[in-house]
């Protein structure tokens, strides 16, 4: 039988039930969005909830990504292992040929897909995939189901577009972890924006309190005063600074903005950096942004490669491969599993003389 696929999955699914969602046939979305920016979860808590600690309502994903070391790990998670394929054995060890854990068709690739099931995985704790089944009831085809268009209700009933959606059309995806990231680094990236918007104010005002003293008993006039006042605003206001006549008598100053606060604010951006490196479960020079050039560093990233594939990686791609070897997916004595081989890096015992395989991963 013909399918036309649309975001991953048979349209023959999705004219049989139209609560799933509607889908843009150009690009494969969901037509209907997760709001972010000024209408995000976020945003709107604080404007409902004004006078509301909103401090332990987890942040939504937009305002995670806001946060360079948040961002750079999801890049990672999501570039590496949307490109690890999936592969299928039997009881036996025997490869088994299921076309559709690798392949798609319309305009979201298996790398879009896989890519969708991790960062869900990693922000939510929980994935959404929509399934095809054929005449067994095993899946045959599957898609990524977007987070914002789906929620469990209080009796653990998926509800898609708010509505009940049956087993036979999707399939819930779990991660190991206990809470998603979104839930348990709200702090870290909350602490971080406000390290940031302290820093932007720094940017436009670098003294963030100025004091205007007497220092003589020489009683300054108060139009003195106000003409100082409004001249010393206006040059710190102005993009190419400004002069300042200082009357006899008052000395200016700026309070606050010593050494060892700045200090202190980059001091707690890079701690926070670590942070988001524990939650995220990746070593913190990987989301660093910088490295060098010489073999101690070249043999150090080998290193991390690895430490990267065993440790990290294999959190948020393994979940995925485990669901769909359940008996509910695929038949009893089926094996899904992530084909690591391209992933793997070998570094020479004599050192860095040879060169490690790094495939283009």
């Amino acid at each position: 039988m013909l399918f036309v696929f649309v975001f991953g999955v048979s349209l023959g699914l999705f004219s049989k039930s139209a609560s799933i969602a509607a889908y843009n046939p150009a690009t494969g979305f969901a037509q209907s969005s997760q709001v972010t920016g000024l209408f995000s979860p976020s945003t709107l808590a604080l404007a409902i909830f004004p006078d509301v600690d909103t401090s332990a309502f987890p942040v939504d994903a937009a305002t995670a990504l806001t946060v360079p070391a948040v961002q750079r790990g999801i890049q990672i998670f999501s570039s590496v292992g949307s490109r690890l394929p999936l592969k299928a054995t039997d009881a036996d060890g025997n490869d088994v040929d299921l076309p559709f854990l690798n392949h798609t068709e319309g305009p979201i690739t298996p790398a879009k897909r896989t890519s969708g099931i991790i960062q869900d995985l990693i922000f939510h704790n929980a994935s959404l995939i929509q399934v095809v089944r054929d005449a067994d009831g095993y899946v045959s085809a599957f898609a990524h189901v977007p987070a914002h268009l789906w929620s469990l209700d209080a009796n653990g009933n998926i509800l898609v577009n708010g509505k009940k959606a049956s087993s036979d059309d999707v399939v819930y995806v779990p991660s190991i972890m206990p809470a998603g990231f979104l839930e348990v680094a709200r702090d870290s990236v909350r602490q971080y924006r406000n390290i940031v918007r302290t820093i932007n104010n720094r940017t436009a005002a670098p003294e963030p309190v100025v004091i205007v003293a007497e220092t003589e008993d020489v009683a300054p006039t108060d139009e003195e005063i106000d003409q100082a006042l409004a001249s010393l605003a206006n040059a710190l206001q102005s993009e190419r600074g400004g002069i300042v006549y200082q009357p006899k008598g008052l000395e200016i100053k700026g309070f606050g903005a010593t050494d060892s606060a700045n200090a202190l604010m980059l001091e707690a951006r890079n701690a926070l950096r670590v942070d988001i490196s524990n939650f995220l479960g990746i070593s913190a020079d990987m989301l660093d942004g910088s490295g060098g050039g010489n073999s101690q560093v070249y043999a150090n990233s080998v290193d991390s490669r690895n430490e990267l594939s065993e440790l990290s990686l294999k959190t948020w791609t393994e979940p995925l491969a485990d669901r769909l070897s359940q008996d509910d997916c695929t038949p009893p004595g089926i094996k899904i599993s992530v084909d690591y081989s391209l992933f793997d890096a070998f570094v020479s015992a004599k050192g860095n003389t040879e060169s490690p395989v790094i495939p283009n991963v």
